[in-house]
């Protein structure tokens, strides 16, 4: 009689850091390979617009490294995309959105604040003020690619992964991973803390389409960030706003309960980084994330 596969979590775990160091690889050698030998055939082709070049070379390295990498995870830890629901919510998807945007625009003041004494703003600008190639490059690449390959890729594959050992454990672990992956410290954090509404609604809906339609409003509005001037655009923030915090005040006894019905004696976070693709990758994101925040402070 043939024997169940044993079930050993270090080797799935360090998979997770073994598919996070992939698509920092790719990042980097498509990167190198669009710079060299891309773009003075692009530069041609679009008569020397330097900004939608950039813009264009992002969305390319978006979609080839997001479908090689959701191939991969696939294969890797067995779960295909089929698997995933994708039942629409509209509530839940809109409280997804005002959660997220009250805690980035909370973000932004503080770190508009710290600012002031010398740090850099934590708020990144994804403002649309370029050309009309520019603006349609980085709608695609930040309001369609973006929401999709980062869903998929985080909370399809390495959230849904993770939670058959702690769900708490999982959705801090991914998010904490999430923000590493933008590797400098404007985005780092609001990522960290929109992965952390993300993964927890994910988690409750168990729906990708919820977050995906979430992230991607998310960032429509960031880049929206340009008409802010507007009186029906300033109308719309405040809205979200209130709209968020009555909406995390609400949720707030929700997600006490869930923290404490999470509680586990198994330390998960220490054996998840015990496993060197993980401990490698938690060490190169935060070094290159300290280095890169010195260089701009000097």
């Amino acid at each position: 009689m043939q024997q169940p596969p044993k079930f050993m979590p270090d080797k799935e775990l360090s998979k997770v850091g073994g598919s996070l160091w992939l698509y920092i690889i790719m990042q980097l050698t498509l990167s190198f390979l669009f710079s060299f030998v891309a773009m003075p055939l692009i530069m041609y082709s679009l008569y020397y617009d330097y900004s939608a070049i950039n813009a264009c070379i992002e969305m390319l390295i978006s979609f080839i490294s997001g479908i090689i990498l959701l191939w991969f995870m696939s294969n890797s830890f067995k779960r295909s995309i089929q698997d995933l629901k994708f039942t629409f919510k509209p509530k839940e998807t809109i409280d997804t959105v005002a959660m997220m945007y009250f805690l980035n625009y909370a973000i932004g003041i503080i770190g508009a604040l710290l600012s002031k004494i010398g740090l850099p703003d934590t708020s990144p600008d994804f403002s649309l003020n370029g050309s009309v190639l520019f603006n349609t490059f980085t709608f695609i690449s930040v309001v369609i690619l973006a929401p999709i390959f980062e869903e998929l890729i985080f909370r399809g594959m390495i959230l849904n992964t993770l939670t058959k050992y702690n769900k708490m454990f999982a959705i801090i672990v991914t998010s904490l991973l999430f923000g590493l992956l933008h590797l400098n410290i404007t985005q780092a954090i609001p990522a960290f803390f929109m992965s952390l509404v993300l993964c927890y609604m994910y988690v409750q809906t168990d729906s990708i389409l919820v977050t995906i339609l979430a992230h991607a409003g998310n960032n429509f509005l960031a880049l929206m960030s340009a008409y802010s001037n507007h009186v029906l655009v300033t109308v719309l923030v405040l809205a979200l706003v209130i709209y968020g915090l009555i909406t995390i005040i609400l949720k707030s006894k929700e997600v006490n309960a869930f923290i404490k019905e999470e509680k586990t004696n198994e330390n998960w976070y220490a054996r998840f980084f015990k496993q060197i693709p993980n401990l490698l990758y938690l060490i190169f994101t935060i070094l290159w994330i300290i280095i890169s925040l010195f260089m701009n402070m000097f």
